[in-house]
């Protein structure tokens, strides 16, 4: 009897230790956008019985994010780290940047690290990828599958009133954007052609070759071209006189809500900014993705299922829950990768509607941020301070070079 007592005693308190808190859900975030992310959490908990949620937040401080950074990549390199990645491209042009989680997200997506979502996807209960640009949300895949979930992205366009180009031909290319005479045109991207510079490569890289897709010499061709043009533009006469762009610069819900909500004009012509492939190139700014070592896949899938439903990715919220936030702490230069929900909630008119479907479907190459681009930003930055100082243009041989090497270097680690 005593024996059995505590036999008893002790499948009760092996129990009793099965029964210790369960590890929470952990979410990967940036400090900016935690609040708003925080806010959905808790609806999906409220809504769905959703399990607990540890937020891991990266800084906005350059030195507690570099420190927090180089934690979760020990605990990557460990097969641990969060389940769930909900992270910003950190974008080169910011005045303060650093390096972000992952210093080239296309690489690391050939390393393994992310789960494959596809038979997820499938059986969402909430999100549905078929209203969500095709085009972006590929640049997710891997020959794993969809490993990377591209949520916002930048475009730079422009619309006019037709007449305005009237005897003008749009640039199809980077090159004849570089070439134009075009002084409306001209004029409308007249200082904003330094932060267009990273939108006229296509590809940067062949991961998988882990080459670049360019040489020394043809980057700095493209370098004393874009100065060539800088020079030109802030040399033309009369700007004020010519007529503006109905909207212009980066797509965005004010881009198509403001400017083209309000647009009147009969015949109009939609401009992107091309690349030198002809296409345009489109750069994600936000991505989900998860673990590919969680132990926690079908409860991680179900809260990034909810947070990327139409009722979030449109900002209209779940009906009863009051309003919602968006993923992406600023839209006023991103948009979400749910075209539908944006066109229904965004584009009040057939214009708006017209442009949108226009300017996306030019999109046919998807970047995300990456140390490469701000390699290429911070040429083009030292480029124009020297041209500020001389008028010899011998410097840039010498800039490329080193840019160049520092690109090969980064995708040889």
């Amino acid at each position: 009897m005593f024996f059995g007592g505590i036999m008893a005693l002790m499948v009760i308190l092996f129990v009793g230790c099965g029964k210790e808190e369960e590890e929470k859900l952990k979410i990967c975030v940036n400090a900016a956008g935690q609040a708003g992310i925080d806010c959905l959490v808790s609806t999906w908990q409220e809504m769905e019985g959703g399990s607990e949620v540890e937020f891991i937040i990266i800084p906005t401080d350059k030195n507690e994010a570099e420190m927090k950074i180089s934690e979760l990549r020990t605990e990557l390199m460990a097969g641990e780290g969060p389940d769930i990645f909900l992270l910003e491209c950190e974008q080169p042009a910011q005045e303060e940047v650093r390096d972000g989680l992952f210093v080239d997200l296309e690489k690391t997506m050939e390393t393994g690290l992310f789960l494959p979502l596809d038979e997820y996807i499938e059986n969402a209960k909430h999100m549905d990828t078929s209203g969500w640009n095709q085009t972006v949300l590929d640049a997710g895949k891997t020959e794993e599958g969809q490993v990377v979930l591209p949520l916002y992205y930048c475009l730079p366009a422009y619309v006019f009133e037709s007449s305005d180009l009237s005897g003008q031909e749009v640039p199809n290319s980077w090159e004849e954007l570089m070439a134009s005479e075009n002084p409306v045109l001209k004029n409308a991207v007249k200082g904003q052609t330094f932060s267009y510079f990273t939108y006229s490569f296509g590809d940067l890289a062949d991961y998988q070759a882990g080459t670049l897709t360019f040489s020394e010499e043809e980057l700095k061709s493209y370098v004393e071209e874009f100065l060539a043009f800088e020079i030109a533009v802030n040399e033309q006469e009369d700007m004020q006189n010519l007529p503006e762009p109905i909207v212009g610069g980066w797509i965005s819900e004010d881009f198509f809500y403001g400017g083209m909500g309000k647009a009147v004009e009969d015949q109009q012509t939609y401009v992107s900014i091309p690349n030198r492939e002809g296409s345009v190139t489109a750069m994600v700014t936000m991505f989900a993705a998860l673990n590919k070592n969680t132990t926690k896949a079908e409860e991680a899938f179900a809260l990034l299922d909810f947070l990327l439903s139409d009722e979030v990715t449109s900002g209209r919220g779940f009906e009863g829950y009051g309003g919602t936030f968006d993923l992406h702490p600023d839209t006023s230069v991103n948009i979400t990768v749910n075209q539908k929900a944006f066109q229904e909630r965004y584009c009040k008119n057939d214009k708006a509607k017209t442009a949108f479907e226009t300017l996306n479907d030019r999109i046919e190459c998807v970047r995300f941020y990456s140390a490469l681009d701000r390699d290429l930003y911070n040429l083009r930055d030292d480029v124009r301070i020297m041209s500020y100082k001389s008028e010899d243009t011998s410097y840039i041989g010498d800039l490329v070079k080193t840019t160049y090497e520092t690109m090969q270097m980064r995708l040889a680690e």
